[in-house]
């Protein structure tokens, strides 16, 4: 099946913080390590995540680079 990705950077991390609760994404952080899992909950410093491997994992907000949603074509 085909998939879009959709990519927030900086400022928009932040400002769609509650909209990513929720859902799976991947996390980029600065220094180059990658988080894939789902977004359990957010507060003003940064983001919980779950991974598959039911690890949980705190992301602060100053150390991610770039989060990416992917999204399943519709048809």
């Amino acid at each position: 099946m085909r998939k879009g990705t959709k990519r927030y950077y900086g400022q928009m991390i932040t400002s769609n913080k509650a909209s990513f609760v929720g859902k799976e994404l991947d996390v980029i952080m600065k220094n180059g390590q990658s988080y894939h899992g789902i977004i359990k909950g957010t507060n003003e410093n940064g983001f919980q995540m779950k991974d598959g491997l039911n690890g949980k994992h705190e992301l602060s907000f100053s150390d991610i680079d770039e989060i990416i949603e992917v999204i399943p074509a519709k048809y």
